[in-house]
């Protein structure tokens, strides 16, 4: 399976520019109820991306305000992944690059999805689940 087709049942992904507050994407983010918000240069391309660990840590220690840009808090440098990787090659990223979201891009690096890494889990256990459940007749007992 590629990303493109897992897409079809993910959550849309949401953007904010630069130019954006921090108090802009915690509306966001509660409007949605979702943990990030990709962050968009002038032209639709990914450059950033803020979590609400990274407002929750910069609000606390004092270094940024509701008001400050998201530039201030944002991770600029931002794994993505592309809509024709498989799964496999999907877990493989998310093992090495010790991140819980990635934006999915197209081939313009323009966020046209996101995946996590509970996405995958979740997929990986409902295809567990079916091969033990086509499994279970020919074996005569439960898996």
């Amino acid at each position: 399976m590629i990303l493109q087709e897992m897409m079809r049942a993910n959550r849309e992904v949401y953007t904010l520019t630069e130019q954006n507050r921090i108090i802009d994407a915690v509306e966001l983010m509660l409007q949605n109820r979702v943990g990030s918000v990709v962050i968009v240069d002038d032209d639709g391309r990914v450059c950033g991306m803020i979590t609400d660990r990274d407002i929750a840590m910069v609000l606390a220690y004092g270094s940024a305000s509701s008001e400050s840009l998201v530039t201030e808090t944002m991770s600029r440098d931002v794994q993505v992944m592309n809509q024709q990787l498989t799964l496999l090659d999907a877990t493989r990223i998310f093992r090495d690059a010790d991140v819980k979201r990635m934006p999915i891009v197209d081939s313009d690096n323009r966020p046209i999805g996101i995946v996590s890494i509970d996405d995958i889990l979740a997929l990986l256990a409902r295809e567990l689940f079916d091969t033990c459940g086509a499994l279970e007749p020919k074996l005569g007992h439960m898996v």
